[in-house]
């Protein structure tokens, strides 16, 4: 998992959840009411208001500048996307404007002073000014907000796309698997019911009890590797009954990796490939190796079947080595997991499965 779908999840997080939005625009309005306060402390101590009046004077203000944030941060949602910076920069300036001009007809109501008059008459184009840097770069802030918040949605639900893709393609993959093999199961049994009733209700019982096994782990992608050679033993002793004593399988494993884990069903197909190519075109026993070993921080396994490249059938791979190799990039991200050489009378496929993450 990755940094990139972390900060996605994180994002998606944020915007599906309104109150954890709304915990962090709680230290805003403590902001607000500290510079209200700053405000009222600057009338009185740098212009000699008295307390009152400067806070009359700070609370007017500030509320309608407020107010005009407000409103602006509101309708930036539906201004056009073309030049929408100069659009908030002429509405923050028309907003600044009739906010503070309010604001002075109000505290002029209120004060009856002339000389508090006067002195708010002089200070007119600072406020202006004030009101206005303050609802431009609130504006501007809330314009990128806004673009996050698109980005970060649109990036999540990607990721939610990708990320339910590529469990549908693995789960696919999974159920493409069952049936080739029954197929081939059952064609097996078929030609052996007239020759062979006995070891076509063998093969019938061990197909059975394979696919139960099959069914109950539809739902475990990852399995330990000594469950999947249990699990490889129950499809082996259907092929045995087909082929009998012409295949010969030889399992070597270090106890010290039978805990690791792999991918469900990730052995399977490459026997089921080494059968197929091996014992195609002969009538002699042949053997078939399988090899697991670690190697670094993951599990190396090498399957080798005999190979004769004259009596091979016309496809050359099947849906077994194909699929395997598109659930390992699936899984892992790597195209370089499972490897195959060819030697004059050999066929060996080099199969690295690194730990879990």
């Amino acid at each position: 998992m990755n940094c990139d779908y972390l900060a996605c999840r994180y994002n998606s997080f944020l915007l599906t959840n309104p109150k954890a939005l709304s915990i962090s625009r709680l230290p805003l309005a403590g902001v607000a009411i500290l510079w209200t306060a700053a405000y009222a402390a600057g009338l009185h101590y740098f212009f000699a208001l008295d307390w009152q009046t400067a806070g009359i004077d700070s609370f007017f203000f500030n509320l309608l500048t407020l107010i005009a944030l407000v409103f602006l941060n509101g309708i930036i949602s539906y201004l056009p996307r073309s030049a929408i910076f100069q659009i908030v920069l002429g509405v923050a300036l028309v907003f600044a404007f009739s906010s503070q001009w309010i604001a002075q007809q109000a505290v002029r109501q209120l004060i009856p002073d002339t000389t508090y008059h006067d002195f708010v008459n002089q200070s007119m184009p600072v406020r202006w000014a004030i009101g206005f840097i303050l609802l431009l770069a609130s504006g501007v802030a809330f314009v990128f907000y806004t673009r996050w918040r698109e980005i970060a949605e649109a990036q999540a639900r990607d990721s939610d796309t990708r990320l339910l893709a590529r469990e549908a393609e693995l789960y696919k993959l999974q159920l493409q698997l069952q049936p080739h093999f029954l197929f081939n199961s059952l064609n097996s049994i078929n030609a052996l019911i007239l020759i062979k009733p006995d070891q076509a209700r063998e093969m019938v019982q061990q197909l059975s009890d394979f696919l139960r096994l099959t069914i109950s782990r539809a739902d475990e992608p990852w399995i330990s590797l000594s469950q999947e050679l249990a699990y490889l033993q129950t499809y082996l002793a259907i092929e045995k009954v087909r082929f009998g004593h012409r295949l010969e399988i030889n399992v070597q494993v270090e106890d010290s990796i039978k805990d690791f884990t792999i991918p469900t069903l990730v052995l399977q197909p490459l026997l089921e490939n080494a059968i197929k190519f091996g014992l195609y075109g002969t009538t002699g026993k042949i053997t078939i190796q399988l090899i697991a070993e670690s190697k670094d921080s993951t599990v190396l396994i090498k399957i080798t079947n005999p190979f004769d490249a004259d009596m091979q059938p016309s496809a050359r791979s099947g849906f077994g080595l194909t699929g395997l190799q598109r659930r390992l990039y699936l899984l892992y991200a790597r195209n370089d997991l499972m490897q195959t050489t060819q030697g004059n009378d050999t066929f060996t496929v080099n199969l690295i499965i690194p730990p879990r993450s």
